[in-house]
């Protein structure tokens, strides 16, 4: 959605969009839950070690997941992935917080 809509008293001005607020007009981002499908991403950030898998079509887990990312240490993270997945998955030990899906506005 537009930041500016025209002016309905005067077609030559624009003023600025009221609607909709929140997440639907601004960039954001969110930690769902492993195996949760959600919105496709701009981008993905790894957060944690471990080995991530990615869902790209919603589907039973883990038969449709791809192994995407494998960070070994802290001192590897957080690594940004330009990804599109609709969930996540960790081969162990998930977390909330363990993938952030980041969504970018685009006016």
């Amino acid at each position: 959605m537009p930041n500016y809509i025209n002016d309905p008293d005067n077609h030559q001005k624009q003023i600025p969009s009221k609607k909709p607020n929140g997440i639907h007009r601004f960039s954001h981002a969110i930690n769902p839950a492993a195996q949760d499908v959600v919105k496709r991403p701009s981008y993905v950030i790894v957060n944690r070690p471990g080995v991530y898998l990615f869902a790209y079509e919603s589907g039973s887990y883990p038969s449709e997941y791809i192994s995407g990312s494998v960070i070994n240490n802290a001192a590897s993270g957080p690594l940004r992935l330009d990804i599109n997945p609709v969930a996540w998955g960790k081969e162990t030990g998930e977390v909330i917080g363990d993938v952030t899906f980041v969504y970018v506005r685009v006016s």
